[in-house]
């Protein structure tokens, strides 16, 4: 049985040169959507980086020509140079837009190039193309899938450091999506969610299976009870404060009402956390 053959990363050199050929293209013009809809389009493919085999992310059919690839990439890569960070409220948070770009960049290398794309395809599992992205993929594809999750859990763990907790909840849900087998990265989901009266039981859930997959870390046992005991207080159904001792800033954004109780959609499952805004000062 012919070895598996890796994908080719994207080197330092080629990555300077794509960042400066699509950063040009920027500068002459920007993406013709509005920054709400940028942000939507960007949000969409942060969720799907880690799932989708390289056709879906770029788009393309797999019969795409060398040119349709070019021409995909051209105007995906658009929407996630680091360039965009200003007009996505992302400054000082450029590394979620450059990890987008590396992989999309190494879609395109893979797929444009007929030697990488034919080792591609003759790996690639035939169920990826139904309604489940990954599927029964080969474990080369599984590993690629948790080399994402583990940039997404890398850099979220920088941006809680920062108190830009919004932001990194959306990425540990991203990584618990693609790679549900790391204690870590529930264990700091739970963690950031129960900073938040009104994710305290999803926050429990998190912590718990953290718990139960075997994570080590000596805070665990202690921030356990102590949700716990918020929980059975009723924090979580209590309407938050406007003194400004507990507050939450989304309750606080304009045109949003703070509800009684906490986020959850109708199976019970926590609802994603919406893009960040641009002011840095809207913070927990």
């Amino acid at each position: 049985m012919e070895s598996p053959i890796a994908v080719q990363r994207p080197t330092d050199e080629e990555l300077r040169l794509f960042l400066d050929r699509i950063g040009r293209r920027l500068a002459d013009r920007l993406p013709d959507l509005d920054p709400v809809a940028h942000r939507e389009q960007v949000a969409g493919l942060l969720r799907q980086a880690g799932e989708a085999n390289f056709y879906q992310l770029l788009d393309i059919s797999s019969t795409a020509r060398a040119q349709e690839v070019h021409e995909a990439y051209d105007q995906i890569a658009r929407l996630v140079h680091p360039a965009n960070a200003g007009r996505l409220g992302l400054i000082g948070r450029e590394g979620v837009l450059e990890m987008l770009f590396e992989r999309l960049t190494l879609a395109y290398l893979t797929l444009f190039q007929t030697d990488r794309r034919k080792a591609y395809d003759r790996e690639l599992d035939p169920g990826a193309w139904g309604a489940t992205a990954w599927g029964a993929a080969p474990d080369r594809r599984r590993e690629e899938a948790r080399g994402v999750a583990q940039g997404y859990y890398q850099r979220a763990v920088g941006l809680a450091a920062e108190s830009d907790f919004h932001f990194a909840i959306e990425l540990l849900q991203q990584a618990v999506r693609v790679d549900d087998s790391r204690p870590e990265y529930h264990f700091l989901l739970g963690k950031l969610q129960a900073k938040n009266s009104r994710w305290l039981r999803v926050a429990a859930e998190n912590l718990e299976h953290a718990g139960a997959m075997g994570s080590r870390d000596p805070e665990l046992p202690a921030l356990l009870a102590q949700v716990r005991e918020r929980l059975t207080a009723g924090e979580a159904l209590r309407r938050p404060s406007t003194d400004g001792s507990s507050p939450s800033p989304a309750g606080r954004r304009k045109g949003r009402e703070v509800p009684e109780v906490e986020v959850l959609n109708p199976d019970g499952e926590e609802i994603d956390v919406p893009w960040p805004v641009p002011d840095k000062r809207d913070r927990w």
